[in-house]
């Protein structure tokens, strides 16, 4: 995991958002070297304060959320915050309407372009105002995503350029990394709602799909998901809607040999085919509620094998310690991938501002020496951007110059003839 760069040990904000809850969190930036019990492992983080507040209407949970950092808030406020929440999430900061707002298709209605980031901003900053803290926000895939590409890349040391993270709950989300960059594009990736190939003689459909891609109908969240797999379930015990609904946190009393599972691991293994074959991924991870069913990992790696069919020949494929490490569980299963996730947002907008600032005093002493020593890395890079202007103007003057020749000679052969 990523080490600060600063000698004071730098105080983070977090907040993970959910639909059931939000999780918030304050800690301190550690180095590697002074772990202890309250650090959470694989991490030089140290939880100071944390607390979980129920979802309820976006107005009493954002009020809650800010006065837990309102509180804690030191008078200087706090180094760096990380946001992760569900989304739709603007996540593009040009867009100023949409940055930060929980977006128009959410299906929660009342959190329709909410402003997540603005209220916890201030709630973060130093009392007088004066002060805003450095942050990133992103939704509660990508930020776990980026936070087990951190793990596998700096603490394991493994040379990855991407990984997944899919969390399956109440929905399905997908969080990728991709050229060691979360993925925006447009949006943010939406894959829990791609389409599945089910399993021979199902045709279920649930009810939560009428603004869903496909309608929901054999997506992997309209199959995967809690809501759905325990409208299946109602279906085959001939249960209410209503009884159905209830019954949902009765879905970990099922055994492991309920054939529900086989529809859940299915359309988890169609999903790991689709990201394998359109990103190439390097490292698949599984997170949520669901996969509390530790039977699901080798039913999932399983299926995925024979969905591809030989065709990636591969030896995270092909081998079976290849797939249990290619297709794995959360490092942070205990402690909450999304709650390391917005810490490790909350860090990294901390080391890009550093690094932004060493950049800057550098530029600067550069500019203020009488010469830079000439076997000094500083010159090289001052060598380096003079040739890269020199080679562009001289290049300017060169093309300016053929240019007037052609005028000039193009006008002499036109007055010959």
């Amino acid at each position: 995991m990523m080490r600060s760069n600063s000698k004071r040990q730098a105080l983070l904000a977090a907040v993970e958002g959910g639909g059931t809850s939000f999780v918030v969190t304050i800690a301190l930036v550690k180095s590697m070297e002074t772990q202890d019990l309250t650090t959470i492992p694989h991490t030089s983080f140290e939880i100071l304060h944390r607390a979980t507040i129920i979802t309820t209407t976006p107005e009493e949970t954002l009020k809650n959320t800010c006065s837990f950092f309102s509180k804690h808030r030191p008078a200087n406020g706090f180094d760096s915050v990380g946001i992760c929440t569900f989304g739709p999430l603007g996540v593009n900061p040009s867009d100023q309407i949409t940055f930060g707002r929980i977006l128009q298709g959410s299906p929660k209605k009342d959190w329709r372009n909410v402003d997540i980031l603005s209220p916890i901003l201030q709630a973060c900053s130093s009392i007088d105002g004066k002060k805003r803290p450095t942050y990133k926000i992103d939704t509660d895939v990508n930020a776990p995503a980026l936070a087990e590409f951190e793990y596998v890349t700096k603490t394991l040391n493994k040379p990855i350029t991407s990984l997944a993270y899919i969390t399956v709950g109440t929905g399905v989300g997908v969080g990728l990394v991709v050229n060691s960059q979360p993925v925006h594009g447009m949006m943010h990736p939406e894959a829990g709602h791609v389409p599945v190939v089910p399993l021979n003689g199902d045709d279920f459909a649930y009810s939560w799909g009428d603004r869903s891609p496909f309608r929901g109908r054999n997506t992997v969240e309209g199959i995967a998901s809690s809501v759905a797999l325990t409208e299946r379930l109602a279906i085959v015990s001939q249960l209410t809607e209503s009884s159905a609904f209830q019954n949902r946190e009765g879905l970990k009393d099922l055994s492991d040999d309920h054939p529900i599972w086989d529809h859940a691991a299915n359309a988890l293994a169609n999903l790991c085919v689709t990201l394998a074959l359109v990103t190439s991924v390097e490292n698949i991870v599984l997170g949520g509620g669901i996969m509390n069913r530790g039977v699901l990992y080798d039913m999932i790696r399983e299926r995925t094998r024979e969905l591809l069919n030989g065709y990636l020949d591969v030896p995270q494929i092909t081998t079976r310690k290849g797939l249990e490490d290619y297709i794995r569980p959360s490092i942070w299963k205990k402690e909450g991938p999304g709650l390391v996730g917005a810490l490790v947002l909350a860090q990294l907008a901390l080391q890009e501002k550093q690094e932004q600032e060493l950049a800057t005093e550098q530029l600067s002493a550069a500019k203020d020496a009488p010469s830079v020593a000439q076997d000094s890395p500083l010159y090289d890079t001052l060598q380096q951007q003079t040739n890269y202007k020199y080679t562009t103007w001289t290049q300017l003057a060169l093309c300016s110059g053929a240019f007037m020749l052609g005028l000039l000679f193009g006008g002499v052969s036109r007055r010959n003839k």
